[in-house]
């Protein structure tokens, strides 16, 4: 088995590493970091995972809640699952974006040859 020398492989690019970050992760994928990846997907589809789930059983709450004539309830759960929604799901785009501007930055470091920079997790530091 044969290892390829390191100064013959490819730098990423960034503009591949960011549009590769449609799906969360993939871009650090393509930039070698597997860690990385990993944390950015999972901190995006387990914020807006369940503030799409919310949309969905809060629905199902309500229409019960209605057919129930406990107006004071629906309200009150309306209010809440409509706050955290907008939360998690907020939440969710700036963990999407994170991962888009920590491609970007760390396939640009890669490319200068400052692994050490491009290592770092660039969480909401937009």
């Amino acid at each position: 088995m044969t290892v390829a020398d390191p100064g013959t492989l490819r730098a990423p690019s960034q503009k591949v590493a960011a549009a590769l970050t449609v799906v969360p992760g993939l871009g650090q994928l393509y930039n070698g970091q597997p860690r990385k990846a990993l944390s950015f997907f999972l901190a995006t589809v387990l914020t807006i995972g369940p503030a799409l789930l919310l949309i969905t059983a809060g629905e199902r709450l309500g229409h019960s809640l209605l057919a129930g004539h406990a107006g004071a309830a629906f309200f009150a759960v309306a209010l809440l699952s409509v706050v955290l929604f907008l939360v998690l799901f907020v939440l969710g785009i700036f963990a999407w974006i994170s991962a888009l501007v920590d491609a970007w930055s760390s396939a640009r470091a890669l490319r200068q040859g400052d692994a050490e920079q491009a290592s770092r997790r660039r969480f909401f530091r937009l």
